[in-house]
């Protein structure tokens, strides 16, 4: 029987809206108003497992993910890693690989496996065992030609890999991935989807959340999918699950493509709730 690796209940989150500054002046003690970014959000993960997080701008796909990766405290619900509940505890955060969809933390000067070389560092991984681990993910990534280049050179999907490359340098059990294959032209988006399904194949009690827009990516390497529109939750299940649900509702396709099913199953839901 699989693990659970992450278990969220009820998960909710709220962010006061910005007040104009005369208000804030002349009205300084008047609460401001709050939008609700996550609703009573409910889902789990396996082990070996990878969760498509899909819906549009502002469907609260980012602050999930945040709440995740121990960045963001939640106003209500739970989040629990292999049983234990997060709570702001840094040192779960060596569980975790986050990748962000705007990624600004690297230094510009330095090269990227000197980068790479810092991080390990502040992960606490020993000199020899961290150039072994660089020099492995880089030969997967195929940046042994790039290493050695300053990372303000580098082209916005080679930041991107090297962000990727360094979510994985301490092993974590699990890899939150938002948005990873924008910038990536096809061959890169394909060669990450493979890396990203091979680690958690191969990385004990491990799982993964990948965040996207692409309904295609969603089909190719998801084992369950979870839909958000608004901060609220419209599906979470496996693939299976989503076309038997919906399948009267989406138009004749020609061929029996199951992927194309799926793919208007996504635009269905994600319709419905516009």
């Amino acid at each position: 029987m699989n693990k659970v690796v992450i278990n969220v209940k009820n998960l909710g989150k709220k962010f006061m809206l910005d007040r104009p500054l005369h208000k804030q002046i002349f009205t300084p003690f008047v609460s401001g108003k709050r939008i609700s970014a996550l609703n009573n959000i409910c889902f789990d993960i396996k082990n070996g497992e990878i969760l498509g997080v899909v819906g549009p701008n502002g469907a609260g796909k980012t602050t999930l993910l945040r709440i995740l990766a121990n960045l963001l405290d939640s106003d209500s619900g739970s989040v629990e890693l292999f049983d234990k509940k997060l709570n702001g505890d840094c040192n779960m955060r060596t569980n975790i690989g986050y990748v962000s969809n705007d990624e600004r933390s690297f230094f510009w000067r330095l090269t990227g496996k000197q980068n790479l070389e810092f991080f390990a560092k502040l992960y606490g991984i020993r000199k020899s065992q961290a150039h072994e681990r660089i020099n492995l993910l880089l030969n997967w990534f195929d940046l042994n030609k790039k290493a050695e280049e300053p990372f303000r050179n580098y082209s916005n999907g080679t930041k991107k890999k090297f962000s990727i490359l360094r979510a994985m340098i301490h092993r974590p059990k699990v890899l939150l991935l938002d948005e990873i294959t924008n910038s990536l032209d096809p061959i890169s988006t394909e060669s990450i989807k493979q890396i990203v399904r091979d680690y958690i194949t191969n990385q004990k009690d491990s799982c993964a959340l990948w965040s996207t827009h692409r309904f295609d990516e969603i089909c190719e390497i998801c084992d369950k999918i979870l839909i958000l529109h608004n901060g609220q939750n419209s599906f979470f299940g496996k693939p299976g699950e989503l076309l038997n649900k919906y399948k009267t509702d989406v138009a004749p396709i020609d061929n029996n493509n199951n992927n194309e099913h799926l793919i208007s199953c996504l635009k269905t839901v994600i319709s419905q709730n516009n």
